[in-house]
């Protein structure tokens, strides 16, 4: 009898000892695994503001949201980056993060912090300020045009760094407040980059001509689609030196300086969009 319960007493010592073996690196690895990791650049953007998001320490794909706008992460050495945009007209404030991974999400805060910016009076044709019933639905018409595009879901093509689609001082920068003709308007969604009539105008990254178009306020103008709801738009333009739908490199003369649409004399006019925030293409 005793010899029996020696037997059983070995056997589920045996068993004790095979479970601790199976398990014990299980439980030191859970207990010494990194911690995920969200990083914000900066960790307090501003209006207008260009944050990127950088990931560690997660496997497999990942996906975000933020401010309830979906943003895309993709390999950078060993992390995941994200490029958001915070809109020009975003209040100052919380706004959440989410991020998504392996079945699991992490959620962290984004401060928005008051950003200043200048102001700008200018004078124009009292017809280019206060429009008549015809030239108001044309506006909307292209207002609503342009919008369409933004929502678009769309492959990466832009690689490395942006590079300025001209050489030039800029006259108007982004975000200013302006005053026309001495009545308030929205502020400035782009900049402003000095030129003459006919300058060429390069693409600032790989991208595919998502639209073309003469509108009233920003005359001659050509969209950029680079990919993953990053957008660059250049208007007032002489001529368009590219078709719809059409590839072009980092670097390619896409269009020639102008001064169409609402305009006060040759200039380019630069802006960007992420995610459809109104971004400063300088960020």
């Amino acid at each position: 009898m005793r010899n029996a319960e020696c037997g059983v007493r070995n056997i589920l010592r045996n068993i004790l000892l095979i479970i601790i073996t199976l398990w014990l690196p299980v439980l030191v690895h859970a207990e010494t695994a990194p911690q995920p990791e969200v990083l914000f650049e900066p960790q307090q953007p501003g209006p207008g503001d260009i944050m990127v998001v950088t990931v560690k320490n997660i496997a497999g794909a990942v996906e975000g949201t933020f401010n309830g706008k979906k943003v895309y992460f993709n390999p950078s050495r060993e992390s995941l980056k994200a490029i958001v945009g915070i809109d020009l007209s975003v209040a100052p404030g919380k706004y959440e993060m989410e991020i998504s991974a392996g079945g699991g999400s992490l959620r962290r805060t984004v401060q928005v912090v008051k950003k200043k910016y200048g102001l700008q009076r200018l004078t124009l044709p009292k017809d280019m300020v206060e429009l008549t019933p015809e030239n108001e639905a044309r506006v909307e018409r292209e207002q609503h045009k342009m919008a369409a595009i933004w929502p678009n879901e769309s492959e990466l093509v832009w690689a490395g760094n942006f590079i300025n689609p001209r050489e030039g001082e800029i006259v108007t920068q982004f975000g200013v407040k302006r005053i026309i003709n001495k009545i308030p308007k929205n502020p400035h969604s782009g900049v402003d980059v000095s030129g003459k009539e006919g300058d060429p105008v390069h693409a600032p990254n790989n991208g595919i001509v998502a639209l073309m178009d003469d509108q009233f306020y920003s005359g001659i103008s050509v969209v950029l689609d680079h990919g993953q709801g990053i957008y660059t738009m250049f208007f007032h333009l002489s001529r368009i030196l590219v078709s719809p739908g059409q590839k072009v490199k980092k670097g390619e003369v896409i269009a020639l300086v102008g001064s169409t649409g609402r305009s006060t004399g040759a200039h380019l006019h630069w802006g960007a969009r992420v995610q459809g925030a109104k971004v400063d293409p300088l960020e």
